[in-house]
């Protein structure tokens, strides 16, 4: 069974945290990458954010995490959401009002549920 990720402060990224975690269980790349049957230099470029997966699912298990821990930490855009923010252009307007307001995703998912209920 898998448990809440508490991850450092500096672990931003999705490259970020799939380094943090492989280290924290003494893995090395090679060692990783066998295990989810990629390459170690596709895993380094996950790793640094250069590149998109879908072995996610894999990653995550070798890492002993839940996958939708991992997926929260994912900032690329699918492209499902490229075509509803490219059929919605206002969104992009939004959220150039969300970063203005500098407040964090956190605050706002929590005022969005207050408004909700």
């Amino acid at each position: 069974m898998t448990k809440k990720l508490q991850l450092p402060a500096e672990v931003v990224t999705l490259g970020d945290a799939i380094r943090w975690l492989r280290e924290e269980r003494g893995m090395t790349l090679r060692a990783l990458a066998k295990k989810v049957n990629v390459t170690a230099p596709f895993l380094s470029d996950l790793e640094h954010n250069r590149r998109n997966t879908d072995k996610l699912t894999e990653i995550a298990k070798a890492l002993h995490v839940d996958v939708a821990e991992l997926q929260r930490l994912d900032g690329r855009l699918t492209a499902d959401m490229k075509d509803w923010i490219a059929a919605n252009p206002g969104i992009v307007a939004l959220l150039k009002d969300i970063r203005a307001s500098g407040r964090s995703a956190e605050e706002l998912r929590s005022a969005f549920g207050r408004k909700r209920r």
